[in-house]
C-alpha cells in the first residue's frame, strides 16, 4: 500500500485529466513527475503553473514537467498513463521499452477507450504489450469524474479495478481523499467498458440537444444506452451489475450531460458544423467516443449483438449519415419488448 509519501509517481499525459490526478497526489504528498508528447504544454506548466483548460488550478510547484521519457519514469512506484486511446499502444510500447522504468511497477490506466484494430480496452492493451505477467501490476480508475471539477476539489466518486485482487486496494489509498472517493471493484472488464461505450452514447445525446429535442428523449437515450452497453459488455464476458455502478450509469449520466462533456459537445456541433472536422476543431480536445464508435461497431457485428445507438452514431461520423435521419431511423425500428 502506497502509505510512503516519497514514493515517485510518474504521470504520462498532460491533458487536463492527467494534471488533475497528478495535482491531487501532489497535494497528498507524493513526488510527482509529469510526461507528454506535446513539449509546448510542458514548458507552459512548468513556467506557469496553470493548464490552458484548467484555468482555476494551481498546478502545485512539487510536481516536475520533463519531455525526457527516460527521466519522468526514473524510480516511479506507479505509472498513471492518460494517453489517448489511440495513442495507448505507442506509449506503453515506450514504456516496456524504457530501461530507466522500475522493474514492476503498477499502470494504471485512466483513458476511456477501445483499440480499433484489436477491439481491445486499454487495459488489455497495456497487457497485450508488456506481456502477461504485467497483468498482476495493471488496474484502472474510472468513473464520473470530469477533470474541471476534480482540479477545484469537488466531492467525486470513482472506481478502482484489476484482476489481481492486490492492484485495486493500491490504486483505492493511491488516490483517496476526503472530496476524491475511490471503490474497489474486480470487474476490470466492466469497469473499462463502461468508461468507453458511455461516450458514444453521449455523443448521440449531444446530437439530440443540438436538434432541440427535450428531457424525453435524453431519457430514453440514457436508458436505452445503457442497456445497449450493458448487452454489448456481457457478451464480451463483463458483469452486467458493474453497468449500474459508477463506471457504467454514473460516468453515463455525467458525460451525457454536462457542460463539461467534449462527447456530449462533439454530437451538438455535428448538427452545426458542415463537417465532422469542423466539429472536432471546435472541441479542441480529443474525442474518445468517436473511434470507440467504430470500434463498437465491429465488435457488435462480431458477436451478433444490436446496439441501435451507437450504430447510427457510427454511420453519423463516418459515413455522413445526417443526424436527423438518424433519429428517424432509431425511432421507426421494428417494435419490440423492452427487455429482450
Amino acid at each position: 500500500m502506497p502509505d510512503d509519501m516519497t514514493s515517485n509517481i510518474a504521470v504520462i499525459g498532460c491533458g487536463t485529466w492527467g494534471v488533475s490526478l497528478g495535482s491531487l497526489l501532489a497535494w497528498k504528498g507524493y513526488r510527482v513527475r509529469g510526461w507528454d508528447v506535446n513539449a509546448n504544454l510542458l514548458c507552459q506548466l512548468d513556467e506557469t503553473r496553470r493548464h490552458p483548460k484548467l484555468p482555476e488550478l494551481d498546478v502545485p510547484r512539487s510536481i516536475e514537467f520533463s519531455d525526457d521519457f527516460a527521466a519522468v519514469l526514473q524510480g516511479a512506484e506507479a505509472l498513471v498513463v492518460v494517453a489517448p486511446s489511440v495513442a495507448m499502444r505507442q506509449v506503453i510500447t515506450q514504456i516496456k521499452e524504457c530501461p530507466a522504468r522500475a522493474q514492476n511497477p503498477f499502470i494504471i490506466i485512466c483513458s476511456k477507450g477501445i483499440e480499433i484494430e484489436t477491439m481491445m480496452p486499454m487495459n488489455e492493451v497495456a497487457v497485450d504489450v508488456l506481456g502477461p505477467r504485467f497483468a498482476n501490476s495493471v488496474g484502472v480508475l474510472s468513473g464520473p469524474s470530469h477533470a474541471e471539477e476534480v482540479s477545484r476539489r469537488m466531492p467525486t466518486s470513482v472506481v478502482a479495478a484489476s484482476q489481481d485482487p492486490g492492484v485495486a486496494p493500491y490504486i483505492q489509498q493511491l488516490f483517496l481523499t476526503p472530496e476524491f472517493r475511490v471503490y474497489t471493484q474486480t470487474d476490470a472488464l466492466g469497469v473499462e467498458l463502461g468508461g468507453a461505450l458511455k461516450n458514444v452514447i453521449a455523443i448521440a445525446t449531444g446530437v439530440c440537444d443540438g436538434l432541440g429535442f427535450g428531457d424525453n428523449t435524453r431519457a430514453a437515450l440514457l436508458t436505452r444506452g445503457l442497456a445497449e452497453m450493458t448487452r454489448l459488455g456481457v457478451a464480451m464476458g463483463a458483469q452486467a451489475a458493474t453497468f449500474s455502478g459508477l463506471s457504467g450509469m454514473g460516468d453515463l449520466i455525467v458525460t451525457a450531460t454536462s457542460q463539461h462533456s467534449r462527447n456530449r459537445k462533439f454530437g451538438e456541433l455535428l448538427t452545426r458544423c458542415s463537417s465532422v472536422e469542423e466539429a472536432l476543431e471546435q472541441v479542441g480536445m480529443v474525442v474518445e467516443g468517436m473511434p470507440t464508435a467504430r470500434a463498437v461497431a465491429r465488435l457488435a457485428a462480431k458477436l451478433g449483438i444490436e446496439t441501435p445507438i451507437a450504430a447510427e452514431v457510427e454511420q453519423v461520423i463516418y459515413h455522413g449519415k445526417s443526424p436527423k435521419e438518424a433519429v428517424y431511423d432509431l425511432m421507426n425500428r421494428e417494435a419490440k419488448a423492452e427487455i429482450y
